[in-house]
């Protein structure tokens, strides 16, 4: 968890930022002592950050949620309950329950599909997601369902217009790293979460720096040389990987912590795979070969390079693929077996 910081470091943080807002993702938790509310509104004040505070409604839900024998008398001193979580990006502060309170209000609708003891479980877990197209919308769901406690996010690329047709941005972030947009978007839904970004290429050099301490791998990064790199030190460390295309539904499950002979991609696509032109002809070949294809991907692929900037994604598809991630991620967090797993779960077929 992020740790938090007294009324005198925060207005230290204020005076002098370690990034400027508009680059700014990490959120600021700041705890009051008794008596600092007046000394911290006009903190704010100056330096133009909004105040919310609905301390009243998270109390009056905690409290319908334990039994009248677990009901605490409220503090005295409200505003020095809890933490403030300050958003340099949006200029507001927001007044929160305490960590473990906050996870009891913001997960209690998760029972019982994720129980008490499970979701206690899943917080002592750290999971990367390598890639943030796809992978952002898979980080957010893990995020918002707390399948673990802490998440390491790596890409090196920066948003551009393009992307926001299937990306959770919008055109104020135009130039800004993705690692960075889904950061703020995480941050957003529970700021206790630790979050840790990787702001670089990730390759055979450096790939098990990113892999080693993670219990869980969501690999959506768009080089098929990285992507075979990443499984061989994955396998090696004896690391689960998942990954989900938007393209019909494809899944793929390698669970190296209990299948160590798994081979990469199954099996069925060898190493020494770079270029563009190999890189799309490779992909292919992962999703089942150009016949297991949707017929508008198959159309489109042939034209990626002259009248199409990229492979076609939709913001639907990517959205399915980050929840078939996160129901992966949950069972093998929480410490199921499954088989390996490779293969489509297309609802153009399911629904005619």
């Amino acid at each position: 968890m992020t740790p938090a910081i007294g009324l005198d470091r925060f207005a230290e943080t204020l005076a002098a930022p370690g990034h400027e807002p508009e680059q700014s993702w990490r959120p600021h938790l700041v705890r009051l002592a008794a008596g600092e509310r007046l000394r911290f509104g006009a903190l704010c004040r100056e330096h133009g950050i909004a105040v919310l505070d609905t301390i009243d409604r998270q109390l009056d839900e905690l409290a319908s949620l334990r039994p009248p024998a677990g009901e605490r008398a409220r503090p005295d001193d409200l505003a020095a309950y809890g933490c403030w979580a300050y958003l340099p990006w949006t200029a507001q502060v927001t007044h929160l329950l305490p960590p473990d309170e906050y996870l009891q209000v913001v997960t209690d609708r998760n029972r019982n599909k994720i129980t008490r003891a499970e979701q206690r479980i899943l917080r002592t877990k750290r999971v990367g997601v390598l890639g943030l197209s796809v992978g952002a919308e898979a980080a957010v769901v893990i995020a918002q369902e707390h399948l673990c406690g802490h998440l390491v996010l790596a890409d090196f690329d920066r948003l551009e217009l393009s992307n926001l047709n299937r990306l959770g941005a919008g055109h104020a972030d135009l130039g800004l790293l993705k690692t960075r947009i889904a950061a703020r978007r995480i941050a957003a839904i529970d700021p206790y979460l630790q979050v840790t970004l990787v702001e670089e290429e990730v390759g055979r050099d450096n790939v098990e720096d990113l892999l080693r301490g993670l219990d869980l791998l969501v690999e959506e990064c768009d080089g098929m040389a990285a992507k075979y790199d990443t499984r061989t030190a994955a396998r090696r460390l004896g690391l689960n990987v998942v990954y989900a295309a938007d393209e019909r539904g494809f899944l793929s499950v390698e669970p190296y912590a209990t299948h160590p002979e798994l081979p990469p991609f199954h099996g069925l696509v060898g190493p020494g795979l770079g270029g563009s032109a190999d890189r799309f002809a490779a992909l292919v070949e992962w999703l089942g070969g150009a016949s297991a294809l949707s017929e508008r991907s198959k159309e489109s692929v042939g034209l990626i390079g002259t009248d199409l900037s990229g492979y076609p994604q939709l913001a639907g598809e990517a959205r399915y693929a980050a929840g078939q991630i996160a129901h992966v991620a949950r069972r093998l967090l929480l410490g199921e077996r499954l088989s390996p797993f490779h293969g489509h779960l297309d609802l153009g077929q399911v629904i005619t």
